[in-house]
């Protein structure tokens, strides 16, 4: 049941819960400590839909990628950058679907999903996106369909996703594409479907997915 004071501006409600709110929406920052939110954030903008990836900012905040329209009252398609005190920034690239992978190198960062369209181009499910402008570069692989995962080591961008052509090359969901001119490398690991994860530690790149048969083996 619910109750609104009109007078005193308060709701009032009944229920069968044991516990209220903070309400987080989809995402929040978590104190390392103790695994508790951090609640110190009290400006942390609400997101209206599902956070589907996050990465530092390198300055205390995050770029955030996800199935979301809106931060707080204030449109961001799919994309955005909340700064460290947890306001939104005016970083703004603007994607027209989903984002589903983002990483960072240096001042680029690189964006993966089902969009057509990003940071003021037509950019197919992955993309270079300056990180203080929200515009994206002239770095194009063109992936012929959803990028899940990114990884950067050194001048490659490894991609992982559904994918049977990207970086101008037939590549079966898993791909290394040059930072500098967004081609293929002749490195093909050829995945039977699709690659949801990727992580990178020096020689070795890991990968996980809904694959049987990868690299060969």
């Amino acid at each position: 049941a619910t109750c609104y004071d009109e007078v005193n501006n308060t709701l009032y409600i009944g229920g069968n819960f044991t516990m209220v709110g903070p309400n987080y929406r989809y995402g929040v920052p978590i104190n390392t400590g103790d695994g508790k939110p951090a609640v110190n954030l009290p400006t942390m903008p609400k997101v209206n839909g599902t956070i589907l990836c996050a990465i530092p900012d390198g300055n205390g905040g995050w770029y955030i990628g996800g199935n979301f329209t809106k931060i707080g009252t204030v449109t961001r398609n799919h994309i955005a950058r909340i700064n460290s005190d947890g306001s939104l920034h005016t970083w703004n690239p603007d994607a027209n679907n989903p984002v589903f992978a983002l990483a960072i190198s240096g001042s680029t960062v690189y964006a993966g999903g089902d969009f057509t369209s990003i940071g003021g181009q037509t950019r197919n499910c992955i993309a270079a996106i300056d990180a203080v402008s929200g515009a994206a570069t002239s770095w194009n692989p063109s992936a012929n369909n959803t990028v899940y995962a990114l990884a950067i080591y050194s001048s490659t961008v490894y991609a992982g996703g559904e994918f049977t052509s990207i970086g101008g090359e037939t590549r079966n969901c898993i791909a290394a594409i040059d930072a500098t001119t967004g081609a293929a490398t002749s490195w093909n690991p050829s995945a039977n479907n699709t690659v949801y994860a990727l992580a990178v530690s020096a020689s070795t790149v890991y990968a996980g997915g809904y694959f049987t048969s990868i690299g060969g083996q």
